[in-house]
Order: structure tokens, then C-alpha cells, then sequence
């Protein structure tokens, strides 16, 4: 029963989400595969996952199938310009910029009921960098502490914001 469920809701999914082409480039001229969604691109993006239960409905597929579901992987392949990035990305949350994976962000959109959250492009002239599994061992975040101790997360800091970022 759990399987006949679980089918459903992933062709509900593919149904409802997934949309028959990708963005194309002329639509977005700054489209590099793995690149964060442009605003406009994520409002067309989160109009997918409107209302709130398509987001719930994906969230659900992703506790119980993982990120390497092919319905799953072809979404965030659709939010990332047809690549879903390898490595770390930071995100729009100010209280969580910054993640080992793409997947660990979706997963943490997730837990944490902030679906419509983004993933953004880190600043100018720096590159997020791809730390070892020993420096980063959890995703929970860390106030107050000013500067991450090995500068990894400076890339994903708001200039002018107190920078916070996982530990």
C-alpha cells in the first residue's frame, strides 16, 4: 500500500510540477547550467509549487525517495538550469546561507517549511568552495559568531548583514 502510494504521488508530482521544457536560453540569457534561477525565473519556478500543499507534496517524495529520484532530480535539474550543482551553494536564508549540497538545501527547505526559499549565486569574485565531509558535520546554524574560523562561508556572506552561517 505504502508503494501504491508513494507512485502516486510521484506521477501527481510529475503531473503537476514539471513543466515539458526547461527554460530556454533566449528566455534567460544568463542560463549556465547549475546557475541559481534568476527572480523572475523563480517566480515562474515557485508558481509550480503554489499553493503550499504541491511544495508539501514534494517535500513528502523527497523524505521518502531521496534526492537521486529521477522525478525529484529532473525538478532540481529545472531550478539549477539543467544541472544540479556539485559542491556547495548558498541560499537566500539569512540564517542559513550556506550548504554542503543542493541537496542538503532542498532537504532543509524542507524540514524547516521554507519552501519558496532560494538558492543564490555567491558573491562576486569568490567561488564556493567544496569542503570535506569532516568540516562540515551538521547543518545546524550557528549565531552570533561573526566570521566562519576557515572562511568558507565568506562567499555566501550579505555585504552589510551580520554574517551568519553552518557549522
Amino acid at each position: 500500500m505504502m508503494n501504491l502510494a508513494a507512485g502516486f504521488l510521484l506521477m501527481l508530482l510529475e503531473v503537476l510540477l514539471l513543466p515539458g521544457t526547461p527554460l530556454s536560453a533566449e528566455e534567460s540569457p544568463a542560463s549556465t547550467p547549475g546557475s541559481p534561477l534568476s527572480s523572475t525565473e523563480y517566480e515562474r519556478f515557485f508558481a509550480l509549487l503554489t499553493p503550499t500543499w504541491k511544495a508539501e507534496t514534494t517535500c513528502r517524495l523527497r523524505a521518502t525517495h531521496g534526492c537521486r529520484n529521477p522525478t525529484l532530480v529532473q525538478l532540481d535539474q529545472y531550478e539549477n538550469h539543467g544541472l544540479v550543482p556539485d559542491g556547495a551553494v548558498c541560499s537566500d536564508l539569512p540564517y542559513a546561507s550556506w550548504f554542503e549540497s543542493f541537496c542538503q538545501f532542498a532537504q532543509y527547505r524542507c524540514s524547516n517549511h521554507v519552501y519558496y526559499a532560494k538558492v543564490r549565486p555567491p558573491r562576486v569574485g569568490t567561488a564556493v568552495p567544496s569542503p570535506s565531509l569532516a568540516a562540515c558535520k551538521s547543518v545546524t546554524p550557528v549565531l552570533g559568531d561573526p566570521t566562519p574560523p576557515s572562511g568558507l562561508h565568506k562567499h555566501c556572506m550579505n555585504p552589510g548583514k551580520t554574517p551568519i552561517h553552518i557549522k
